[in-house]
């Protein structure tokens, strides 16, 4: 019988906060096809699963976009790459970029955008027909002015690529506007402006594959991740109530946000923020498992590892159809806070239902909630909160 020669997986990893993905890593060599991982070379030194690597390679300046090129290209000379990977926030535009120019399919530079540029993912959101925040880029200073005149503040000033809420302001008046964008000077044009709308924010997680939403799971952040980031606090989120109108809402606009921002295969992370008018605004997509112990919490849920699916889905686009295993319903929840701790002990908070979801950095705790009822999660995540907060103010 003819057996298919494995393929050549290359997968971009800017590694800037730990390593991640190697659930990714470990269902393409379970399937038998070989992993290449280029990374900066200040990462070496992390404990990378060399078990799942047929090779690891480094430059010395990952986002060095015709550095990188050249480095890939000269390992193409005796390497026959087949797929190009990025599997994180910051790697997305680096592999789109290698697809580009090494003329392979997935995402190129243009379709990538729609996923890491905020501004774009908005443009393309809006002319689909969702519900964005009203918004402006910053490359036209006087179509700025007219947007600070028509737009009731406060606004937040946004970096247009960079990761969760990093670089965020929040601002109260035209003259504090102006400020940002003179501090800004010739990087003004990397930002965008918008209202800022008060309320929950939610994120839908899952798959797709030719365009058809697979799997989509809808849940809510306990604080908000620029509030957080902004007052400090502790990071939970949870799954929405399954079969009631947030998350039929949510899941509708869901597939209206793929569609019109053109992704097509993969897995996808999308955020949402319900106004005080009750209507659900689109802020952000990503095309990558979403970070938080997300995948803990979905794989908790639904007994599907992100990580592993998109490895599958990547092999399927070569070599044919998906096939989706078998899911389960329940509710989760997650929790994750930064201790003065290094290695915080999850012990004396495990119970029936709370179980250890364990974080690979020091000085961080993470808690995983589980049950048939959303109102028990809430209830225990909000418990778990106080607890742990109380107790690591304490060591402080």
């Amino acid at each position: 019988m003819f057996q298919q020669a494995p393929l050549t997986f290359l997968i971009i990893m800017a590694a800037t906060h730990g390593l991640y993905a190697e659930p990714f890593l470990r269902e393409l060599k379970r399937q038998g096809h070989r992993v290449h991982v280029v990374t900066r070379a200040d990462a070496l030194g992390y404990d990378w699963p060399r078990e799942l690597i047929d090779g690891l390679y480094a430059v010395p300046d990952i986002f060095d976009a015709a550095e990188l090129r050249r480095a890939v290209c000269y390992l193409g000379r005796e390497l026959r790459i087949d797929r190009v990977v990025g599997p994180g926030e910051y790697d997305v535009e680096l592999a789109a970029s290698l697809r580009e120019h090494l003329r392979l399919p997935g995402l190129g530079e243009s379709a990538a955008r729609f996923f890491r540029d905020k501004l774009a993912m908005r443009d393309g959101a809006h002319r689909g027909g969702v519900c964005v925040p009203a918004y402006t880029s910053l490359i036209h200073l006087p179509s700025v002015a007219r947007f600070l005149a028509d737009a009731p503040g406060p606004w937040v000033l946004k970096p247009r690529t960079e990761a969760s809420s990093k670089g965020i302001q929040k601002l109260h008046e035209p003259g504090e506007v102006w400020d940002a964008i003179q501090a800004l000077g010739d990087r003004a044009s990397d930002h965008l402006l918008e209202c800022y709308i008060a309320g929950d924010v939610y994120h839908v997680d899952g798959m797709v594959s030719e365009g058809r939403v697979l799997f989509a799971a809808a849940h809510r952040y306990g604080k908000p991740i620029l509030d957080l980031h902004r007052d400090g606090g502790i990071y939970t989120t949870r799954r929405v109530r399954r079969g009631s109108e947030t998350e039929k809402a949510l899941l509708a606009m869901h597939a209206d946000v793929l569609k019109a921002l053109g992704l097509r295969d993969g897995v996808c992370h999308v955020e949402y923020i319900r106004g005080q008018d009750g209507r659900f605004y689109f802020l952000e997509c990503g095309a990558r498992v979403g970070a938080g112990l997300i995948d803990t919490m979905v794989e908790a849920e639904s007994g599907l590892n992100l990580w592993a699916e998109w490895a599958r889905l990547e092999v399927a686009q070569v070599r044919g159809s998906y096939a989706m295993p078998p899911v389960h319903d329940r509710h989760a929840g997650v929790l994750a806070t930064v201790t003065p701790v290094e290695h915080p002990d999850p012990r004396p908070y495990l119970q029936a239902g709370v179980s250890h979801a364990a974080i690979d950095k020091p000085y961080h705790l993470g808690l995983l909630v589980t049950h048939e009822d959303p109102d028990w999660v809430a209830a225990k995540l909000e418990e778990l909160a106080w607890c742990v907060g109380v107790d690591y103010a304490q060591r402080a």
